[in-house]
C-alpha cells in the first residue's frame, strides 16, 4: 500500500476562514491574559467594562503551513466587548484579495476567561465559535461552521507557555492542538503607559490530513494482473511548526504590531515535502475602557 495523494481535512472555503483562527486566538490571549496590565482587571473586586477593536493583516494566507491561493493577502476586522468578571463576547470579518466576493467570513465568538491561581499566571479561557460564510456554494462553505475552544496559559515572568485544542463541527468534524511557547521581551518604556517589547513566540500544529492510498489485491489468482482501488484514511498529526517574531509598540490604550512569521510544514505522506514559508503581518488595535 502506497500513499498517493493527501488532502488537507478541511474544504478550501473553510480552510479560508480557519486559516485565521490562531491568528484571532493569538489576539484573545494577548488581550485577556499574557499583559500583565490587563491581569490586573482580570477577577477584580470591582467591574470593569472594554471594548477592543483592531485591524490586521497578512501578506499571505496559509493553513497548518499550506499556502492558499497565490500570494493571497488577508484582512480581518475585529471588536469585542470584555468584562472583567470573566465574560466576553464579540465579532470579525475576513476579507481575502482573491476571492469573490472578497469578503469572505463572519464569526461570532463568546467565551469565558479566568485565573486559577492568586499570582493570575495561569489562565484559562474557553469559547465558541459560529462561522457565517458570504458564499452561494452552502455544501462547500459550511462543512465546519462552529469551533468550540479551550486554551490554558501559563506564565512566569517574561516567558510562558499555551495549549489550545479547537473542537470543529457541522456537516464534518475535526479537531486541532497547539502548543506554544511566548517570551515578553521589553525594550523601552516611555510615560507611564507605552512601551516596545519583542514577542517571539513558537506553535506547533497537530491537525488531521485525508490521505488517498492506493491499494493493489494481488490475492485473486484468476485476474491477469493484480487490481489497484484507491482508499482514504484520516489521519493525525504533526502539520506545522510556526516561528513568530513581532515587534510590538504600546501607546496608551493603542496597541501596533509588526511580524514575520516562518512555516516548516510536515505531511503525513512522508514522500510529500512542502516548501518552507513565510509572510509578514501588522496589526493595529484599541482598547476603550467604558467604566
Amino acid at each position: 500500500m502506497r500513499p498517493v495523494a493527501v488532502y488537507i481535512l478541511m474544504l478550501i472555503c473553510g480552510l479560508r476562514g480557519f486559516s485565521q483562527t490562531d491568528r484571532l486566538d493569538s489576539l484573545l490571549n494577548e488581550i485577556f491574559y499574557d499583559d500583565r496590565e490587563m491581569i490586573r482587571f482580570i477577577n477584580a473586586p470591582s467591574s470593569y467594562c472594554y471594548l477592543y477593536s483592531g485591524i490586521m493583516g497578512d501578506s499571505k494566507t496559509f493553513y497548518a503551513g499550506r499556502e492558499i491561493g497565490d500570494k493571497m493577502y488577508s484582512v480581518n476586522g475585529s471588536v469585542y466587548f470584555l468584562h472583567s468578571k470573566g465574560f466576553y463576547i464579540g465579532t470579525s470579518g475576513l476579507w481575502y484579495s482573491q476571492l469573490d466576493p472578497g469578503y469572505s467570513t463572519t464569526i461570532v465568538t463568546t467565551g469565558f476567561f479566568k485565573s486559577l491561581n492568586p499570582k493570575k499566571s495561569i489562565t484559562l479561557r474557553t469559547s465558541y465559535s459560529r462561522y457565517f460564510y458570504n458564499s452561494g456554494d452552502y455544501e462547500t462553505s459550511n462543512a465546519f461552521s462552529n469551533n468550540l475552544g479551550i486554551s490554558i496559559s501559563f506564565r512566569k515572568s517574561w516567558i510562558g507557555t499555551r495549549h489550545s485544542f479547537n473542537f470543529l463541527f457541522g456537516q464534518d468534524f475535526g479537531m486541532n492542538f497547539t502548543p506554544n511557547i511566548f517570551l515578553r521581551i521589553p525594550v523601552a518604556r516611555f510615560g507611564k503607559n507605552s512601551r516596545i517589547r519583542i514577542e517571539p513566540e513558537a506553535y506547533l500544529f497537530f491537525g488531521s490530513e485525508y490521505v488517498e492510498y492506493t491499494v493493489t489485491d494481488n490475492l485473486n489468482s484468476q485476474q491477469s494482473a493484480p487490481q489497484s482501488s484507491l482508499t482514504t484514511n484520516n489521519d493525525y498529526g504533526l502539520l506545522n511548526t510556526q516561528f513568530y517574531l513581532p515587534v510590538c509598540i504600546y501607546l496608551g490604550d493603542f496597541d501596533i504590531e509588526l511580524g514575520c512569521s516562518v512555516n516548516i510544514p510536515n505531511s503525513q505522506d512522508k514522500s510529500i515535502d512542502y516548501p518552507v514559508s513565510s509572510f509578514f503581518s501588522i496589526s493595529l488595535g484599541y482598547l476603550l475602557p467604558l467604566n
